[in-house]
């Protein structure tokens, strides 16, 4: 169910009641300030955070709310969240004959002057579109990325400690990470298809890889080692795979994800064509920091997020990641890879 954030002057607020059961009558979710404000709540913390987690942001223009103070910083916010999150939707919604704000002058608006029925039809159809558009959009590969450093480290000043040490402690977070990495692919596996006996699991639909490279400890001189396994699930039920990530990112330690995507293309056309077209808008867009044939163009987008777009003739990958581990979680969920894939395939 999508999530719509209601902006509007309370000198509307008769019209746009209206509008909202007509909205609510289509299935959607609205964040409403009577409603999900409560008396002693921090009134601004609140509809920043309402904002933050609408899929839409509907805006009533009106005489009175293109002069409210209120209205017009939650409008700066919604356009902040749109840049940053590339995941809001901003819909002006036209009650009354006014100039449409110049921040949002090139947006599209509905025009709910002399119907509201038909507007809110515009609307729901809209969105129905843009939920097949996503739709068509599928996932052929998702690959879970879990590394860990070992605590252990080796140099000039902890003469105590051994490369035997540090061989025990990489040993240790293997053997941990491998049982991740595993549990993982066996929340996709067919039980049939899965050999109970192999002292080595083995996954019909699954890769699992493993790399150890050392790296600077926290001491001059020191090194210590970073283990990565990665894991790569073919055709994932997509359902599970909403399960895990809304719930268990953090406790798996997933540091990376990439989504694979194939797309339907017409006559004449191709999956690399298209690609071609999603790297262009990003040179547009991005500044883009890294390349190589294998994760493709490198960009960050707001507060330490950073995405890869790799193409080819078959697929098209896109691979987030944060600048922190701990931060990986919490950008993750804030972030639409199909919104910032659909709106490049535009």
């Amino acid at each position: 169910m999508k999530k719509l954030f209601i902006s509007y002057s309370h000198d509307d607020v008769a019209k746009v009641k209206r509008f909202a059961l007509l909205l609510s009558l289509h299935g959607f979710d609205l964040w409403l300030d009577e409603k999900n404000i409560s008396n002693g709540d921090y009134y601004t913390t609140k509809i920043l955070n309402g904002i933050h987690e609408s899929d839409a942001y509907l805006l009533f223009l009106s005489n009175s709310s293109i002069k409210s103070p209120w209205v017009n910083a939650e409008i700066d916010f919604a356009l902040r969240e749109k840049i940053e999150r590339n995941r809001l939707t901003i819909i002006p919604v036209l009650l009354e004959d006014v100039d449409i704000p110049v921040p949002i002058s090139n947006i599209d608006y509905l025009d709910a002057r002399f119907s509201m029925q038909k507007a809110v039809s515009e609307f729901a159809e809209m969105f129905q579109k843009k939920e097949q558009q996503i739709n068509d959009l599928t996932v052929s590969s998702i690959s879970f990325t879990i590394s860990e450093d070992t605590s252990v480290e080796i140099g000039p000043f902890v003469e105590s400690i051994t490369s035997s040490d540090l061989k025990e402690d990489r040993e240790h977070i293997l053997q941990d990470l491998r049982k991740k990495a595993y549990g993982i692919l066996m929340n996709f596996v067919l039980i049939d298809d899965f050999d109970f006996s192999s002292d080595t699991p083995k996954f019909a639909n699954g890769l699992y890889e493993e790399k150890i490279i050392k790296k600077s400890g926290s001491t001059d001189g020191s090194i210590c080692e970073n283990i990565t396994v990665e894991t790569v699930v073919f055709c994932p039920d997509m359902k599970k795979v909403n399960r895990l990530l809304n719930d268990r990112i953090k406790v798996l330690s997933i540091s990376s994800i990439c989504f694979g995507f194939s797309l339907p293309v017409k006559d004449g056309e191709s999956i690399l064509e298209k690609g071609k077209h999603c790297v262009q808008k990003l040179q547009d867009k991005y500044t883009i920091l890294s390349y190589d044939n294998v994760e493709g163009a490198k960009i960050e987008l707001p507060e330490d997020l950073y995405l890869c777009l790799a193409i080819s003739e078959d697929i098209i990958k896109v691979k987030l990641s944060t600048k922190y581990r701990w931060q990986f979680e919490q950008k993750f969920k804030d972030f639409s890879v199909f919104e910032f894939i659909r709106e490049l395939l535009s």
